[in-house]
């Protein structure tokens, strides 16, 4: 049987060293992404329970703006068009 050439041990260790980082890498990146999936999800849901208490108000009060901070709220007068002859 013939002799298969082989890498030093320095080359091979540089070699698995690389493959061990890049496997790492991809392995980061798949968690990252994964987390970034679910955060989207939970922005969505979040959107979407924003949007229906936003229509709970507006069936009870109407179209308003509400002060975040005080609760107060005015209702939102929307400005007739002025037509010019």
């Amino acid at each position: 049987m013939a002799n298969k050439a082989k890498l030093t041990e320095e080359e091979l260790k540089a070699v698995q060293t690389a493959v061990s980082n890049l496997n790492q890498a991809k392995t980061i990146l798949g968690d990252v992404t994964n987390q970034a999936y679910k955060a989207q999800l939970q922005v969505n849901s979040m959107e979407e329970a924003m949007g229906a208490a936003q229509k709970e108000l507006e069936d009870k009060y109407g179209s308003i703006t509400v002060d975040l901070t005080t609760g107060e709220y005015e209702e939102v007068v929307e400005e007739a068009e002025t037509v010019e002859e």
